[in-house]
């Protein structure tokens, strides 16, 4: 199990955002979900920092992101969506396309309420991640 420091604690946990910055991210892959979890309000302070890490992993953790585009929290799928995917440095996993293209044509009402359907639809026009 060892030591998973890296982990947040709190929403203020920057310090636990600090260690992981500097893990391999094979060492992390296990502890995905529970990171995924502090992205449920992109204004948590270790949101960024965390989003900052999982940036260039977007398409080895496309598995994880569609459990969170199946769910109805609208926030954290906004959160999801416009902090991590939209800044994707990679042209998007087919699956990840086809979970927003689904967001973006046939949203729920909380996708309506939340402007998931909104930030789904800027990320599929986006040439580079869905071309």
């Amino acid at each position: 199990m060892g030591n998973k420091n890296y982990i947040p604690q709190n929403t203020d946990d920057v310090d636990a955002v600090e260690r992981l910055k500097y893990l391999p991210f094979a060492s992390i892959i296990d502890d995905i979900p529970i990171l995924l979890e502090w992205l449920q309000d992109g204004h948590w302070e270790v949101a960024e920092g965390i989003t900052a890490y999982l940036i260039p992993h977007v398409n080895e953790i496309s598995e994880e992101l569609l459990f969170i585009l199946d769910t109805e929290d609208g926030m954290w799928k906004y959160f999801v969506i416009c902090g991590l995917i939209a800044r994707s440095k990679e042209k998007l996993a087919p699956n990840l396309i086809e979970a927003l293209r689904r967001i973006a044509e046939h949203p729920s009402k909380i996708d309506v309420e939340d402007a998931v359907d909104d930030v789904a639809k800027e990320v599929i026009a986006n040439k580079f991640l869905c071309g």
